[in-house]
């Protein structure tokens, strides 16, 4: 019996071993051995505009003098480079500083502003190729994807998540050493509100720091008569936070510009800087610092 107690012991040391060891030493932690911060934007449900929220807190971030990557891990509905108005395959070279592992690397994708930007839409031949992975081939491709990038040096690493949590949330948020937490995105509907607090239960869960929730889409400017109107409820994003005990980092409107600035490739905090869209994002930005330098 003591025999049995001692083998499980030594089993669980070897395991924490082995993990401490991967976050400091593993192809991943060689990979991104010089990005200072690793922020996870995630989402309960789709279509709360999670892209729009990654794409622009990094232009925002990118304007105040930081350097920027964004890491595309919506597997099957990537939507990060089209945003940026990026188009074409990543580069394939040999030179890099990490010999042992993976002896052919990517460079990322770089936008006019300086933005890296990886995802898997820019290593198929045609934007129309399916991408049909399964679990276990999903949660691999991401891993290896991360650890094969040349990232170089960055201030932020912003990783614009899938919806829900799924596999390839979990993978990221058990995946990447020392992630500094999660950015919440929902939007006024308590539908949305309803699917996000599980989203945040399960970073919970995996014990993964909540930095912030944002509300989206929470407001329209009527083009006609100025007047705010309210067109999806109100109330609910800030309402979540408090139930969740999360910092609430504010109410992002709609702006009737954002499809055209989607297709154009051009984030509306650089095309509209003086928007109450863009001085929201300035605020999130702000607070996003804040929060790292308490830490």
């Amino acid at each position: 019996m003591n025999v049995d107690i001692g083998r499980e012991q030594f089993e669980e040391m070897k395991a924490k071993i082995r993990e401490e060891t991967l976050k400091t030493k593993g192809p991943l932690a060689l990979a991104l051995k010089d990005v200072r911060h690793k922020i996870a934007i995630l989402s309960g449900k789709g279509g709360v505009g999670k892209t729009v929220v990654t794409v622009n807190l990094a232009a925002a971030l990118k304007k105040r003098g930081y350097e920027v990557c964004i890491f595309d891990a919506d597997l099957h509905g990537p939507a990060v480079p089209r945003s940026l108005g990026l188009s074409g395959r990543m580069d394939v070279v040999s030179d890099h500083d990490h010999p042992g592992h993976h002896d052919l690397r990517f460079n990322p994708l770089v936008t006019s502003k300086g933005i890296k930007v990886v995802s898997v839409a820019s290593m198929w031949a045609t934007q129309d190729q399916p991408i049909m992975w399964k679990g276990a081939h999903k949660m691999r491709a991401i891993r290896q994807l991360i650890a094969s990038v040349n990232w170089g040096s960055a201030d932020f690493l912003l990783v614009d998540l899938p919806p829900g949590t799924g596999d390839e949330v979990q993978t990221v948020m058990r995946s990447i050493p020392n992630l500094d937490g999660m950015l919440v995105v929902t939007t006024p509907q308590r539908l949305s509100a309803m699917v996000c607090s599980r989203a945040i239960s399960a970073a919970k869960e995996l014990e993964v720091p909540l930095l912030g929730l944002v509300e989206n889409m929470s407001s329209l400017e009527c083009p006609s008569c100025g007047m705010e109107m309210f067109p999806f409820g109100k109330g609910q994003g800030e309402k979540l936070a408090s139930l969740m005990q999360i910092p609430f980092w504010g109410s992002v409107p709609i702006e009737l510009d954002m499809g055209e600035c989607i297709d154009e490739g051009a984030p509306l905090v650089d095309k509209k800087p003086d928007s109450a869209f863009s001085r929201i994002f300035d605020e999130i930005a702000s607070k996003l610092i804040a929060s790292l330098s308490e830490k």
